[in-house]
């Protein structure tokens, strides 16, 4: 079983927030900062990757999530998300498997992501009736279907195939107050063989 920790902070001073051309989000309702710091895995067993423009891989080998003005990507990108107020930010970033592609031992891994912070969940966007690989669950494969903001959940469980990319969303909620200076928390990847929990992409 292999591990991979993601770290979180999550900016609250109460400003303002306009968002650049090309962040793909759902749906929002206010604005306030948000920054998140990604721990790279060393042994690199699942491999993480920015797929918006607000997230990057820093100097440090760190997969950054970033909101704020000091994006480098991200020129005048936000400032923040509200107090009382909900985001939802799809393909924030990619869960892969290439690493086990032409290992014929494992194949399909079962990943579990889970978040520490109640107002940071997770999701996949993925029509679940008609899905275009494996989908994500709430807390157990089998569970509830962890599809889109209202369905976000702070634990996650899905299979991964060799080579399939799993795109991840976020849920995020600010505090409920502007004297809430920060909101921190820690996700927690957790990937590990299948064990015939997955085949051909459908649980078992």
């Amino acid at each position: 079983m292999f591990e991979k920790g993601l770290g979180l902070l999550l900016l609250g001073t109460a400003v303002l927030l306009a968002f650049g051309i090309g962040a793909d989000f759902s749906d929002y309702t206010a604005q306030r900062s948000v920054h998140i710091a990604v721990v790279a895995d060393d042994q690199e067993f699942i491999d993480l990757t920015p797929m918006q423009p607000y997230a990057y891989i820093n100097n440090a080998g760190m997969l950054v999530i970033d909101f704020s003005e000091n994006n480098p990507n991200y020129s005048g990108g936000g400032k923040g998300i509200s107090p009382n107020s909900e985001y939802n930010f799809d393909k924030v970033f990619g869960v892969s498997n290439h690493l086990w592609e032409n290992d014929s031992e494992y194949g399909y891994i079962v990943v579990t992501i889970e978040s520490s912070n109640e107002n940071v969940e997770l999701y996949c966007k993925d029509n679940p009736a008609n899905p275009s690989g494996n989908i994500c669950y709430s807390n157990y494969i089998g569970g509830r279907i962890a599809y889109n903001s209202d369905t976000a959940s702070q634990s996650i469980v899905f299979c991964l195939a060799p080579n399939e990319v799993k795109e991840i969303g976020m849920d995020l909620t600010g505090p409920t107050s502007v004297s809430t200076a920060w909101l921190n928390g820690t996700l927690t990847i957790h990937a590990e063989p299948a064990n015939g929990a997955c085949e051909e992409g459908e649980v078992r």
